[in-house]
């Protein structure tokens, strides 16, 4: 950054989770993430931090002297951030790019280049592409990327006594995930054996489905305390919005797999997000776990639904004493934790 003093933008996602360097000495850079954990810790590093579902709205156009995007996973993200790079850029002023190869980086940087009357130029590493692309047209809003309206939350199920709002960014936005349907199955079929929470966590609640359902179970009907928890800002936004749609009363918290929560409860829900590329039986795994020993009331219960290959009961092993397997289908399993071990949980 040869320009000290002026207004930059770096828009990053997991991807900078385990490499973020210590902070710029740059006043007029603004680190943006959509992730809680990589929130905390570049505030912690002394980056001027803005947790958001990447809502640019506040960054006046023509504003930026520089735009820095490692590309996302979902397309329409990529295109939302492309069509505001453009929009926020100052004429003359670069959007650096990079992604790999089948991350679809190739195309996108072919886009955002028409777009802004750049010439293409890529620079190829191995599977990596990167570019600096200067913005040469001026924004026209008719002309965008189409992103799917990706900064709206739109109706995607009604029925079954509730409405779920979603929006593009979130894993299965716009469907009722099998795993959670057969979790929730589970608890309408006695899998809390004749116990009535008085409080439940939704932890890793994406946009609020566990939490839609189960307050329409009889099982579920004195509890007075719901929390739900999430390291995605459109996931928070998706599941506030959906608590107020319905009518119900709870509480919305932004917390990496539950760890900045200190409140016990008597029922946990999860559908962990084995889905995002870690690994079946990496440290994603053993956070969620923890965190619910950690957070289970000692006479409580936790129901957690995985894909059926995922070894939860025997990482569950030292973390609680009853461990059982209330149902597996062939696709998803159903593993009901109860008992947690106190040691871990000082």
């Amino acid at each position: 950054m040869q320009n000290t003093q002026g207004k930059f933008l770096w828009c990053t996602d997991e991807n900078s989770l385990n490499n973020l360097p210590p902070a710029f000495n740059h006043q007029g850079l603004i680190l943006m993430t959509n992730r809680w954990d990589v929130a905390h810790e570049a505030a912690q590093r002394g980056f001027n931090t803005q947790f958001s579902d990447f809502d640019c709205n506040a960054i006046p156009s023509d504003s930026l002297d520089g735009f820095f995007y490692r590309i996302s996973k979902e397309k329409p993200l990529v295109h939302h951030l492309l069509n505001e790079a453009w929009r926020c850029l100052k004429i003359g002023a670069p959007l650096i790019i990079a992604g790999y190869k089948n991350e679809g980086a190739k195309t996108y940087i072919e886009k955002v280049s028409k777009l802004m009357g750049a010439e293409k130029k890529i620079e190829k590493d191995g599977p990596s592409y990167s570019s600096v692309i200067y913005k040469h047209a001026g924004y026209n809003h008719e002309q965008r990327i189409d992103d799917c309206n990706y900064a709206h939350l739109r109706l995607v199920v009604e029925g079954e006594g509730f409405r779920v709002l979603s929006k593009p960014g979130l894993f299965g936005w716009n469907k009722i995930d099998a795993g959670s349907a057969l979790l929730i199955e589970q608890i309408n079929n006695d899998a809390l054996g004749g116990m009535h929470p008085q409080s439940c966590l939704d932890l890793g609640c994406g946009y609020g489905y566990l939490t839609l359902a189960a307050t329409q179970l009889d099982a579920c009907q004195q509890i007075n305390d719901w929390i739900l928890t999430d390291n995605n800002a459109a996931a928070l936004i998706a599941a506030q919005a959906n608590l107020k749609d319905n009518g119900i009363s709870g509480e919305v918290i932004g917390a990496d797999a539950g760890k900045q929560i200190n409140k016990q409860v008597d029922l946990l829900l999860c559908n962990p997000p084995f889905h995002q590329g870690f690994s079946v039986d990496g440290d994603l795994t053993d956070k969620f776990l923890r965190s619910a020993q950690r957070l289970l009331a000692i006479d409580g219960l936790a129901l957690f639904v995985v894909n059926q290959f995922i070894p939860l009961e025997r990482k569950a092993v030292g973390l609680f004493r009853d461990i059982s397997l209330v149902i597996d289908n062939g696709s998803f399993k159903v593993i009901r934790l109860s008992k947690p071990i106190g040691a871990a949980r000082d």
